[in-house]
C-alpha cells in the first residue's frame, strides 16, 4: 500500500518538477478523477457547442479505462481503421459526455461514410468528424442526411476552408503539429468566426499557444495505459528489490 500511495502522489505533486503527462493530468484535491485537464483550458477557451453542452476540452481516446478516469468535456473517437458502428455504440453508451465519431477520410469515403454518419447520429453521437482527404461532394450529401454537427480535420494552411464550409462543415479541427498556431491564425482570416478545436501538442506551452491563436477548444492525447502502468510497475519492482535485501 505504501508504494501505491507514492505512485499516485505524482498526479497531485505541485512543488516538485513534473513530466508533461504529470502536469497535464495532475489531480487537484477537489476532483476524484485521476487524470485531469489543464486549468488553462477551462479558464481561457470559449468552447464549442456539442450535444447541448459547451465543450472546452476533448479527450482523443477509445480506451474506456482512460475515458472513465478523465474529466475532459467530450470524447474524440477517431482511430486508424475503418469506422465501426460497434465501437460507436460502445463508446456512446459507456460515456457520460458527448462523443464525436470518426466516419471517414482516407480509408472510407462515399456511400460507406454516409451510412456511418447516419448510424452515428442514430446511436447518439454529438457530432461526426472527417479527415482532410474527405471529398466535399460526399460531405454535401452527408449534410443533407444528418442534423448533428460535422467537423473537418485540417492539418495544412493551404486548404480551401470556404469550400468546406459550403459543403456543410460546422466546426474545424486543426491538427497541424508545430504549425497548428499558424493554421489557427490563417483560418481566422479565411472563415472568420467559425468554431475551431485544435490538438494541444506535447507541452503546456503549445496548448496555451493554440488557445492564444484562436482555438475555442483543445484536444488532448492522454498517456496510454501502458505508459501509465510503466511508472506503477517501476514502483512495484523497486518494492520487490527492497524486500529482497
Amino acid at each position: 500500500m505504501k508504494h501505491e500511495l507514492n505512485i499516485m502522489s505524482i498526479w497531485k505533486g505541485e512543488a516538485k518538477a513534473l513530466s508533461f503527462f504529470q502536469r497535464l493530468f495532475r489531480r487537484p484535491k477537489a476532483t476524484p478523477k485521476p487524470l485531469t485537464t489543464p486549468k488553462m483550458i477551462s479558464e481561457d477557451c470559449n468552447g464549442i457547442m456539442l450535444g447541448g453542452k459547451n465543450v472546452k476540452s476533448l479527450l482523443f481516446s477509445t480506451d474506456m479505462a482512460i475515458i472513465e478516469n478523465n474529466d475532459a468535456d467530450a470524447i474524440l473517437a477517431v482511430y486508424p481503421f475503418a469506422p465501426s458502428p460497434k465501437i460507436m455504440k460502445a463508446l456512446i453508451d459507456f460515456s457520460d459526455k458527448p462523443v464525436i465519431c470518426g466516419v471517414g477520410g482516407g480509408l472510407t469515403q462515399g456511400k460507406v461514410a454516409m451510412e456511418m454518419a447516419i448510424q452515428a447520429e442514430a446511436l447518439g453521437a454529438a457530432a461526426i468528424i472527417v479527415n482532410q482527404p474527405f471529398k466535399n461532394k460526399d460531405l454535401n450529401v452527408i449534410r443533407k442526411k444528418i442534423t448533428i454537427p460535422i467537423i473537418s480535420s485540417v492539418s495544412v494552411a493551404d486548404f480551401s476552408f470556404q469550400d468546406r464550409v459550403d459543403a456543410g462543415v460546422d466546426i474545424f479541427h486543426i491538427t497541424g503539429g508545430k504549425n497548428t498556431a499558424k493554421i489557427l491564425e490563417h483560418i481566422s482570416y479565411a472563415v472568420p468566426g467559425y468554431p475551431i478545436m485544435a490538438t494541444g501538442g506535447k507541452s503546456l506551452e503549445s496548448i496555451q499557444s493554440a488557445i492564444t491563436s484562436g482555438a475555442d477548444a483543445i484536444v488532448l492525447t492522454p498517456p496510454t495505459s501502458g505508459e501509465l502502468f510503466k511508472s506503477i510497475m517501476d514502483g512495484y519492482r523497486k518494492g520487490l528489490d527492497y524486500l529482497r535485501h
